[in-house]
């Protein structure tokens, strides 16, 4: 395959995912304020939500599509896809035509899908071996920045320039310069050769990439780490407003010092990350250290004091992103670049199951028996120890037995 771009491609490449994720961040919380005050119900809201989280089952299915076709088109093609749905919640005017919401939700989410696997599979393509890491902390403090500042930016739009056309367009806008940044690496006849395509059937195209996850030792044991870590987060996450009102007696309005903690330590992990993830022998290091952030924030939820709940808040953001970043360049790393985007899809499927997991378990024992979220946090605290040793299992990243890295720089 052609491979590596000049600095500037690389800019367009980079700055293409940062906007995505932006404009997808700051019409989140505005669409789900729309809903709410559309149809005066917080279970549609949540419903929406649901929806847009559902299509992850499609994952390995996506990531097949990827190994199949040229990815750096399908890139564009999913920009175009994601402007086009955006714009259609400019159809929905009233609640008789609320079915519309959940349709495009559910569109969205399996193309939030392809776009992020296509860009994770396409990076061997764009920058050198050596860059990986670096693009990928730059990735994720991105996103972290975009997850503290764009739902803030999106509501401010919807409030203050008139509702969620404003806001449509905000979004719509955000895909068009990506399509633009986009346009000159296609014009290198980037994505991947026709005779590198895969032409197994979907299903066995799919068995492979979880085959591939299995076969490297490191890379099995990084997908079982992360997705470990992802649901301790994910119940965490769940019992956030039961440990605000009856852990810490504070009202349901400190989750937003809590959730800019979180950020705040995101943004930091994701140039954290970057040290662990360039050298392969440090990745088991990075990992050991993220895992054991995550543990030690779980348990600042059980000590009842506002500050310190705040810290280990902060430490689960850190330790997230300094995972998040080993585990893409893992992957990146280690697995032969015509087989990335099936390896993505199973990975990407099963850290993501884990993160739903967790949420929904956390959700349904507050149903049974709120307020009681201590058993949640101890659990979640649990979940890291056998992370642990499959972390501390991990040897050396390489690129898989036997295989070849299809032109990426060893």
């Amino acid at each position: 395959m052609r491979t590596h771009l000049s600095a500037p491609l690389v800019v367009s490449f980079v700055g293409a995912r940062a906007l995505s994720t932006f404009g997808s961040a700051a019409s989140a919380l505005a669409v789900l304020v729309w809903v709410r005050e559309l149809t005066g119900s917080d279970s549609a809201a949540a419903l929406s939500m649901v929806l847009f989280a559902l299509p992850t089952l499609s994952y390995p299915l996506i990531g097949q599509m990827v190994d199949r076709l040229n990815r750096i088109t399908l890139l564009i093609a999913s920009q175009l896809i994601g402007a086009g749905l955006t714009l259609c919640f400019l159809l929905v005017s009233d609640p008789s035509a609320f079915w519309l919401v959940y349709l495009i939700q559910l569109a969205q989410g399996v193309n939030a899908g392809l776009i992020a696997i296509a860009g994770d599979a396409l990076l061997p393509q764009v920058a050198t071996k050596s860059k990986f890491a670096m693009i990928n902390g730059f990735l994720q403090s991105t996103s972290q920045v975009a997850r503290l500042l764009a739902p803030m930016v999106g509501v401010l739009v919807y409030a203050q320039a008139g509702g969620i056309g404003a806001v449509v367009m905000l979004d719509v806008a955000t895909y068009v310069v990506g399509i633009l940044l986009l346009i000159p690496l296609a014009w290198r006849r980037l994505g991947q050769e026709a005779s590198e395509r895969t032409t197994e059937g979907v299903l066995a195209s799919v068995r492979e990439g979880l085959r591939l996850i299995n076969t490297h030792r490191d890379v099995r044991l990084m997908v079982t780490t992360a997705g470990a870590c992802i649901l301790s987060i994910g119940l965490l996450s769940s019992v956030w407003y039961a440990v605000i009102t009856a852990g810490l007696h504070r009202e349901a309005g400190f989750a937003g010092v809590l959730a800019t903690c979180q950020a705040v330590g995101g943004i930091g992990g994701g140039t954290i990350g970057v040290w662990f993830a360039k050298m392969p022998e440090r990745a088991k290091s990075g990992c050991v250290l993220a895992l054991s952030l995550v543990g030690m924030g779980a348990v600042t939820f059980l000590s009842g004091i506002d500050v310190i709940a705040a810290a280990g808040t902060l430490f689960m953001g850190l330790g997230g992103s300094i995972l998040i970043v080993i585990f893409a360049t893992v992957i990146q790393s280690a697995v032969p670049e015509d087989a990335l985007g099936r390896v993505f899809g199973g990975a990407n499927a099963i850290t993501s199951l884990a993160q739903v997991g967790g949420l929904a378990l956390g959700a349904i024992w507050l149903v049974a028996f709120q307020p009681v979220f201590q058993p949640v946090v101890v659990v979640a605290a649990v979940v890291v120890l056998p992370a642990l040793v499959a972390a501390l299992r991990i040897r050396r990243v390489d690129s898989l037995p036997g295989t070849a890295t299809s032109g990426a720089v060893k």
